[in-house]
């Protein structure tokens, strides 16, 4: 008796529901991940353009108009941001994205970076 060739029938269930683990994953979570690409990037833009004597009232408004330019509008920079001036202009991001995964489970990514001004100067 020769041994079998190919895959079996099982193989193929459990690599369809890998797959589709994979897909939703990245359906629940793909979005959150490139809100935070952006938001990281509207962070360093601004960080380099500001004085370091601008009051966080103004610089959360340059995130927010910045986020709608961007198109996240449903993000506000003061639920997500928090501005410190500890030795210098230093931006905290700290926040975290829920998300609808399989069911009743839900899919928790949680984002958290500081930013300081000094820093993002002294690399560009």
């Amino acid at each position: 008796m020769r041994g079998q060739k190919g895959i079996s029938y099982w193989g193929v269930v459990a690599m369809i529901f890998i797959a589709f683990l994979g897909i939703q994953f990245f359906m629940a979570a793909g979005s959150a991940y490139y809100d935070d690409f952006a938001i990281d990037k509207i962070i360093t833009e601004r960080l380099k353009a500001a004085p370091t004597d601008m009051a966080s009232d103004q610089l959360m408004s340059s995130f927010n108009q910045q986020f709608d330019m961007n198109g996240l509008r449903d993000i506000k920079a003061a639920d997500r941001l928090k501005v410190n001036y500890d030795g210098g202009l230093e931006v905290i991001k700290d926040y975290e994205v829920r998300n609808k995964f399989i069911g009743n489970m839900d899919l928790i990514v949680h984002f958290k970076k500081t930013f300081n001004q000094k820093a993002i100067k002294a690399e560009g």
